[in-house]
C-alpha cells in the first residue's frame, strides 16, 4: 500500500476492521493509533531464495527477495526495502555474490531440489542487536565463508543455520545451530519508567513493529490496571511479551503457548527480569485452558495466530471465562468469528485499532470485553 498516503491507509484499515465486526452489534467508537514509525519499522523479515529459470548463461543464477502475493513460486529479486533496516539491501547483495562465488545452489520448490531456502532477519530496534538465520535443505554449508559474508555487510550479533528437510516451503527449521554470537537477540520495552528485557530466539513470536507493540501493550496494561486483578492468564503468549509487560500489575501471571522454544524464551525472560510470579506452560491452549481457568483468573488476555482462537478455547471462555477478557488480533475476520461466540456472555466495552503493519493491508485490533 506504499502508493497510498499514510492517513488514507489508516482510514482503509479502520473501515476494514469495522466492516468485519459489523455483525457483532453495537460497538464503541474505535480509537485509531498509527505506527510510531512508518519506514524501517519491521523487526523481522523472511526472504526466499530461488533459481533463475530458464537459466541465463551470462546472468545471475539466484534470486533472493520476496514472493509476490498469490504467486508463491515466483521471487522478486529485492534490491531495496523501506520496511526493514537500511542495511538490508547490502546484506542481500553480498549473499547473492557469496552463493555465486561458492556455487551454493538455491532451492527450486517445483523440483524440490537445491540448498538455499530462506533468509530470516530479526532486529532489536532498541538495543541494536541483529539476528541472521539461514534456512537450507539438508547438506553441507560452507559456514565460515557464510559468516564472513554476513559480517562484511550487516551488523549481525547472532548468526544461525537452520535445516528444513520438509517439502513445505516454510522458514521453520527442524534443526538449528548457532554459527556466531549467543543465538538470540535481546529487545527492551519500557512501561511507566520500567524497563523490560526480552530474549527473542529464531522461532519465538514477537510483534513485528517494536514501537507499535509498546503502544499496544501499553493499552493492554491500562485495561489490566483498571480491572485490578490478582491473577492473569495470557493465552497464545509467545515469548511472554504481554505476560511480562503486565506482571507488575498483579500477583500471578500464567502464560500458555504451543511452541516449546517460545516457552523457553518466556521462562528466561521472567528470570532475567526478576519476575518469579510469572509461569509459562507449553501445550495446546485449548487443552490447557480448563485447568488454567480453575486458577480463578480475573483477567484473560488472548493474542492468537491469524487463524484465531481454537473453537474449544472459545467455548471454554464463553462458559467459564473471567469478568474481564482482552482479545488482541491481527486478523479482523477471525476476530469477528471469535467475538461472535464470546459476545453471548460478554459485551464489547472498548475497541482500539493499532497499525503495526504500515504500508500493508494488515492491522492489529485490541478489544476489551466485560462479562454481562
Amino acid at each position: 500500500m506504499q502508493d497510498r498516503p499514510y492517513e488514507e491507509q489508516l482510514r482503509l484499515k479502520t473501515r476494514r476492521v469495522l466492516a468485519a465486526l459489523s455483525s457483532i452489534g453495537e460497538l464503541p467508537v474505535a480509537g485509531v493509533h498509527g505506527s510510531p514509525d512508518i519506514w524501517h519499522y519491521r523487526n523481522k523479515m523472511e526472504y526466499a531464495f530461488g533459481d533463475v529459470y530458464p537459466p541465463q548463461p551470462a546472468g545471475p543464477f539466484l534470486k533472493l527477495g520476496l514472493k509476490p502475493k498469490g504467486r508463491w513460486h515466483e521471487i522478486l529479486d529485492l534490491q531495496e526495502c523501506f520496511l526493514l533496516s537500511p542495511e538490508t539491501p547490502m546484506l542481500l547483495a553480498r549473499l547473492r555474490a557469496w552463493a555465486e562465488e561458492r556455487g551454493v545452489l538455491p532451492y527450486n520448490s517445483h523440483r524440490q531440489q537445491g540448498f538455499l531456502r530462506h533468509l530470516v532477519l530479526r532486529e532489536a530496534k532498541n538495543t541494536g542487536e541483529r539476528m541472521v538465520n539461514l534456512v537450507t535443505s539438508g547438506g553441507d554449508l560452507p559456514a565460515d565463508s557464510f559468516v564472513a559474508a554476513v559480517r562484511e555487510a550487516y551488523p549481525a550479533t547472532s548468526i544461525l543455520w537452520g535445516v528444513n528437510g520438509k517439502v513445505s516451503d516454510t522458514a521453520v527449521s527442524d534443526r538449528l545451530s548457532t554459527l556466531f554470537g549467543p543465538g538470540h537477540i535481546t529487545e527492551i520495552l519500557r512501561f511507566d519508567g520500567r524497563e523490560l528485557k526480552l530474549r527473542i530466539s529464531a522461532h519465538s513470536f514477537f510483534q513485528t513493529n517494536t514501537r507499535g507493540a509498546n503502544l499496544l501493550y501499553g493499552q493492554v496494561r491500562e485495561w489490566v490496571r483498571e480491572a485490578g486483578p490478582q491473577t492473569i492468564l495470557d493465552l497464545y503468549c509467545g515469548g511472554g511479551g504481554i505476560a511480562l509487560s503486565v506482571a507488575d500489575l498483579c500477583r500471578k501471571v500464567v502464560g500458555a503457548e504451543t511452541h516449546p522454544a517460545a516457552i523457553a524464551d518466556g521462562k528466561a525472560n521472567a528470570e532475567r527480569n526478576g519476575l518469579s510470579h510469572v509461569e509459562f506452560y507449553s501445550g495446546a491452549v485449548e487443552t490447557l485452558l480448563p485447568a488454567l481457568l480453575a486458577l480463578g483468573p480475573q483477567v484473560v488476555i488472548s493474542d492468537p495466530p491469524r487463524a484465531g482462537m481454537h473453537s474449544q478455547a472459545r467455548a471454554a471462555l464463553a462458559a467459564s471465562g473471567p469478568s474481564t477478557l482482552i482479545c488482541v488480533s491481527c486478523n479482523p475476520d477471525s476476530l469477528a468469528r471469535d467475538l461472535g461466540e464470546l459476545c453471548g456472555p460478554y459485551r464489547v466495552e472498548r475497541l482500539e485499532i493499532f497499525d503495526l503493519f504500515a504500508h500493508t493491508e494488515h492491522v492489529e485490533t485490541a478489544v476489551l470485553l466485560r462479562r454481562k
